[in-house]
């Protein structure tokens, strides 16, 4: 019977050196094996740290810290903790002992001879489990197993697992091919290894001929730099041999006969915000922890440490060799600076371990040995693709790279794992490690060649942003984003050569203009701005060189008006340029979109009568547009623009009617040509007027389908839009004060994000009015004033009439009644100057209850009068909402009268007077 040792829900056999739980094997290294056989034939035994060394590694200097790196391992394999072991006791400072009873089979066990195995010690491993289980499994099945991947991946390390687990039951022999400089020396590398005299006339056939009634596994590694010969030689000794299995490491596959190639992967990532436990679940980080604790004698990672640490193992991709050349920099500087430095990794990942290879021992030197094997048009083919950012196409590869067998270069490039492969979509798309990216980038600028290839790489994107203009206006969010979000980052890099010292203005013009849709319907506003900016500065100085696409930049300039307070002078101005130019081109669609902007501009300043005429003229230019969409938007304007004037009934018909039209034409072009959703628009200005026609429940309804409508879409401009200019409001204006607080907390976090300045400020001024609520008079005051100043210079006073009303209220409530008084008249004189109407009745009301706080010896026929005046204003618009509000102060008014009046009649002598007010009646 086979010797064993039975432990809780574990079994070893070591003969077969091999642990199971509960019948299936347990991976794990030959040195923690070792340990374990060590302490499980000597249980409840205190063993020293010196005496498990002596065993494991008799021949051998190690040092402890060697010790408890495998100890880890083996931890981590029974399920152990530190803390609380269950199986294996740490005495600190002297050794450890098996504390768990343990059964004995069969004849006496007794610990084993270590196998033969490479002559470098195994190191731990991290996240490799599932390769080593698939690579074991694809030995057991095919003869001939290729460990394939980038320099630097680990492959070696793991070929050396591997090993550990098959030496059980065959012998290994491990050749390294790094030193061989001629692949038809591989077979006299062997036979020297297996101790034959290399004086025969054929070496193959003595080497097949010792190997044929032995069971061993052949370890060929770093075929890469002889991968024919290396192919070659292992082909024809399986062919000579029943027994023998060759496992090979290599950038890339032998591509020999019976060969099965596993690729092994970078390590995985954590999320970026990862905490410290979050982030100790990835691979590359708990071998950067490993690795950092070993160089400091002592490291632990924290939260604090914890993002820095992600962004080091993110920049170097996973690569298990980059990052602990990255963890052996800390002796000199801390994580977050290593963090920071990593922008030219280069030069900091240079300490490698002095017994390591060559290659191995600086990241630079790693890719030079890959690059150096290339040949000279695969060389030029890598230093050309460097100029893409994150994925691409075969087709972008071949718009970028110069020789015409551009399929066949990126099929070798995959091939010896320079380029990565991925199928996240029905077309295949490629990329570069950024490692190899910056290295390549690098090896491009030393050639000379960096301007033809950037050129090359710009003029595609403009092509492919102009061919797709229409699929980029009207596809919806999940068509378009995967395939066009991946090519932001290439942008960005391409238009910051273009209009840098050395690139070219007029490509980079034409590829901002390209990209204008782009932009937009990704939010990025800021970058947009940037390049629309440098493309005007070059036309404007250059007349009539492309006035198209002057008009289109300067229709753009006029986008930032909408999210940045500090972009005012860019609005008007800007669409007033673009329109001149439109009509001088005849250009209907700029000139409708210019239109469409300077009516924006004017209801953004509370001028209606103003909007009103842009909309007519709207109107009678949409006929001629060849989208017939827009006469339905033209509709869309007139509504929102009469809501204003207070011909509430009149829009909601208006923005019906468009919104049952708008249902039966493509919509998602018009979200860029006109900046937000013109369903969500619509259904802004209709929730708003059910709500000032008495239809409450049907407004708050409408503005909850249209939030998350927005949402779904992933429209940030149009999300804001109507949580600023419906959501809040609405549930300010029907009581719903959690409700209110929850759509400014949404607005205030979106917009914050998106650096949104106007809607921020919006968001604040609806705060200020729970302040009020809250009888927070002060702080009321002092966040709605600074947030009416914002919006002022920005030229956004839409709703300063309303945020006005507030702002007087705050003042009655700290008894600063005049000063109220004149805030509530000042909106009253704009709305007669303007046209607006929308809340006209409910500045007189507020007027009224402020004149009622006041208690002066007239307020009650002053405050009758203003709430009359509340009163005609609302019937006058047939706005029921406004109506409610103020027949119910009429009746308060009333009532306090009454009540005076008796408690005067009952307190004074006959014929005598006094005066007195009712509170400052509030109504939700």
């Amino acid at each position: 019977m086979e010797a064993a040792f039975l432990f809780g829900p574990f079994s070893i056999l070591p003969a077969r050196r091999s642990l199971s739980r509960n019948g299936s094997v347990v991976p794990l290294g030959s040195r923690a094996l070792d340990i374990l056989l060590f302490l499980v034939s000597h249980p409840g035994e205190l063993k020293t740290n010196a005496e498990i060394v002596r065993q494991v590694w008799p021949d051998t200097f190690v040092d402890e810290a060697n010790l408890r790196v495998h100890v880890s391992a083996l931890r981590k394999a029974l399920g152990d903790t530190q803390r609380e072991p269950r199986f294996i006791a740490n005495v600190p400072g002297r050794g450890y002992t098996f504390i768990a009873p343990v059964e004995r089979r069969g004849p006496t066990a007794v610990s084993p001879t270590p196998p033969l195995r490479p002559e470098r010690p195994e190191p731990r491993i991290f996240g490799r489990e599932h390769a080593l289980a698939v690579i074991s499994d694809q030995l057991s099945k095919g003869r001939l197993v290729t460990v394939a991947g980038p320099g630097g991946m680990g492959k070696s390390t793991v070929a050396r697992a591997v090993v550990s687990i098959a030496a059980s039951d065959s012998e290994v022999l491990w050749i390294d091919l790094s030193e061989l400089g001629n692949g038809t020396l591989i077979p006299a590398v062997v036979a020297s290894a297996l101790g034959i005299l290399a004086r025969t006339d054929d070496l193959m056939r003595e080497i097949a001929s010792v190997l044929q009634s032995r069971n061993m596994l052949l370890v060929m590694d770093s075929c890469e730099h002889v991968v024919t010969s290396a192919a070659k030689f292992a082909e024809n000794l399986l062919a000579d041999t029943t027994n023998l299995r060759i496992l090979a490491t290599s950038r890339e596959p032998l591509r020999a006969q019976g060969e099965r190639v596993h690729r092994l992967p970078s390590l995985d990532l954590p999320p970026p915000a990862a905490t410290a436990e979050i982030a100790l679940k990835s691979p590359a980080v708990q071998l950067f922890v490993e690795r950092a604790d070993a160089c400091l004698g002592g490291y632990q990672l924290t939260d604090e440490d914890a993002p820095h640490a992600v962004d080091i193992c993110t920049r170097l991709d996973g690569i298990a060799l980059a990052i602990e050349l990255a963890a052996g920099r800390l002796e000199a500087i801390g994580v977050h600076a290593l963090s920071r430095s990593l922008t030219d990794c280069f030069k900091v990942l240079t300490r490698g371990r002095r017994t390591a290879l060559p290659r191995h021992q600086t990241l630079r030197a790693t890719l030079d040995w890959s690059y150096l094997l290339l040949l000279p048009e695969e060389q030029q083919a890598l230093r050309e693709l460097s100029v893409f950012r994150g994925r691409f196409t075969l087709e972008a590869a071949r718009a970028v790279l110069s020789d015409p067998e551009a399929d066949e270069l990126i099929a070798a490039l995959v091939a010896k794992s320079l380029l990565v492969a991925e199928t996240p979509f029905d077309t295949p798309l490629y990329r570069l490690l950024d490692t190899t990216r910056l290295y390549a980038g690098e090896r491009l600028m030393e050639s000379g060649d960096t301007h033809t290839a950037m050129t090359r790489f710009a003029t595609h994107l403009s092509c492919l942003l102009e061919a797709t203009e229409d699929e980029l206006y009207s596809a919806s969010a999940n068509e378009w984003s995967q395939a066009f979000a991946q090519q932001v980052p290439g942008l960005r890099a391409a238009l910051d050569w273009a209009f840098g010292a050395a690139g070219d203005v007029l490509l980079g013009v034409r590829l901002t203009v390209a990209a204008l849709p782009l932009f937009f319907r990704l939010s990025l506003l800021d970058e947009c701005l940037a390049a629309v900016t440098l493309a005007i500065n070059y036309l404007d100085s250059r007349p009539d060189l492309d006035e198209r696409s002057r008009m289109k930049l300067y229709a753009a300039l006029g986008w930032p008006q909408m999210r940045s307070t500090g972009a005012r002078e860019h609005g008007t101005s800007a669409w007033t340029t673009a329109l001149a130019i439109a009509e001088k081109l005849g250009d209907v669609d700029h000139q409708l979109r210019a239109i469409w902007a300077l009516w924006v501009d004017a209801i953004n300043r509370a001028e209606p009568r103003s909007g009103l005429q842009l909309t007519e003229r709207f109107a009678a230019l949409a006929p001629r547009s060849s989208d017939p969409a827009d006469a339905i938007i033209g509709k869309r304007m007139r509504g929102a623009t009469v809501h204003w004037l207070g011909r509430h009934e009149e829009a909601r018909d208006q923005l019906q009617q468009m919104l049952a039209e708008y249902e039966h034409v493509p919509r998602g072009r018009h979200s860029v040509r006109f900046q937000f959703d013109q369903s969500v628009t619509a259904r802004i200005i209709l929730a708003r007027c059910h709500w000032v026609l008495g239809d409450e429940d049907t407004a708050l309804r409408e503005v909850e389908e249209t939030v998350r409508y927005a949402i779904g879409i992933r429209h940030h401009l149009s999300l804001s839009n109507v949580l600023a200019e419906a959501a809040c409001p609405l549930a300010l204006l029907a009581g719903r004060d959690e409700l209110a607080a929850e759509y400014i907390r949404l607005l205030r976090d979106h917009t914050k994000a998106l650096s949104l300045d106007v809607w921020h400020a919006y968001a604040d001024c609806f705060e200020a009015e729970l302040y009020l609520r809250a009888r927070r008079y002060d702080d009321c005051l002092r966040q709605i004033r600074r947030s009416m100043h914002v919006l002022r210079e920005a030229g956004f006073t839409l709703f300063q009439t309303m945020f006005q009303a507030v702002e007087a209220q705050a003042l009655a409530g700290l008894r600063l009644y005049h000063e109220a008084l004149q805030i509530i008249d000042t909106a009253l004189a704009h709305c007669a100057l303007s046209g607006e109407r929308w809340c006209l009745p409910e500045l007189h009301r507020v007027g009224g209850l402020i004149v009622l706080e006041e208690q002066t010896s007239d307020a009650s026929s002053l405050a009758f009068a203003r709430l009359q005046a509340a009163l005609e204003a609302a019937r006058q618009d047939n706005a029921a909402g406004w109506e409610r509000r103020i027949a119910s102060d009429i009746i308060l008014h009333r009532l306090s009268e009454v009540a005076h009046a008796e408690a005067h009649l009952r307190s004074s002598p006959p014929l005598s007077s006094s005066q007195g007010g009712a509170p400052l009646a509030t109504s939700t």
